[in-house]
């Protein structure tokens, strides 16, 4: 007699919801490890409730393959490096254009605003990715355009997380054309409009770029900490205003954590 179909030796997918044990509890053990310095065996056994021989036998394993290992001299164990090599090869491959359209995506249905991503390239911003909002305003910004980093909410972001010395050598480099009346073309009024972004985590352009256009738009971290990336959201001036400007910052603010996540970073490095 023929076994059934659905007979789970001809099966050769797992079953919805299964997980396996031993590898569960090796992923707990790591995560621990994740959140200190380093642990005893006892802090790691006792304090997972796991069984103590089977601790000790997920804890060599990891540790021959190089995911913990011990800490200098000591017994106690901490994270090991291969887990580093590992992070640092995922986050090569990830495509950020490719991660951020469904976060954009999300983001315009959540307010019906045009939604945009933007990179860092030399003295200027790139545009990689654009969703365009409901809205019957149409914005002149394009995917692969380029944009001026001091009079644009992208742009300020991609200025105000570098490092000190970067970004005097960038604001020694940019010349701040004057796009409308409302531009920024003084170096030191920029550099205290970067310290507010940095204060309240996003930035403004206040018709800055384009007369009766506002934008804002908060930073995307990527796994060293610093800043990779911007998410914008533009709209009419005389829309974004008010309560509703502070409420779409905050949905910008959401997103880029989002995307943060997708790319293995998190909160970032304050300098």
């Amino acid at each position: 007699m023929s076994q059934s179909k659905t007979d789970p030796k001809n099966s050769a997918s797992p079953k919805k919801g299964y997980q396996v044990p031993a590898v569960m509890r090796a992923l707990d053990i790591i995560e621990f490890l994740g959140g200190k310095s380093e642990a005893s065996f006892t802090e790691i056994f006792t304090g997972l409730g796991l069984p103590k021989s089977s601790a000790y036998q997920i804890l060599n394993t990891l540790a021959k393959r190089g995911y913990v290992r011990h800490s200098g001299d000591s017994t106690k164990y901490s994270l090991g490096l291969r887990l580093f090599e590992l992070g640092n090869q995922a986050a090569t491959r990830v495509d950020i254009r490719t991660e951020a359209i469904p976060v954009l995506r999300d983001l315009m249905e959540k307010t019906t605003e045009t939604c945009n991503l933007g990179v860092l390239d030399g003295t200027e911003g790139v545009y990689l990715a654009k969703v365009e909002g409901t809205r019957p305003v149409r914005l002149n910004s394009w995917e692969g355009k380029r944009m001026h980093l001091h009079c644009t909410a992208m742009g300020k972001v991609l200025l105000a997380w570098q490092e000190p010395k970067e970004l005097e050598r960038l604001l020694d480099q940019l010349t701040l054309i004057r796009s409308t009346e409302s531009t920024i073309t003084d170096r030191t009024k920029l550099k205290d409009n970067l310290e507010l972004v940095r204060q309240r985590g996003w930035a403004l352009d206040d018709q800055e770029n384009e007369p009766h256009i506002r934008c804002l738009a908060a930073p995307v971290y990527n796994i060293k900490g610093g800043v990779s990336a911007a998410i914008s959201i533009s709209g009419l001036a005389g829309q974004f205003d008010g309560e509703y400007l502070l409420k779409l910052a905050d949905f910008v603010k959401k997103a880029c954590a989002e995307l943060s996540r997708k790319l293995g970073g998190g909160q970032g490095m304050e300098r």
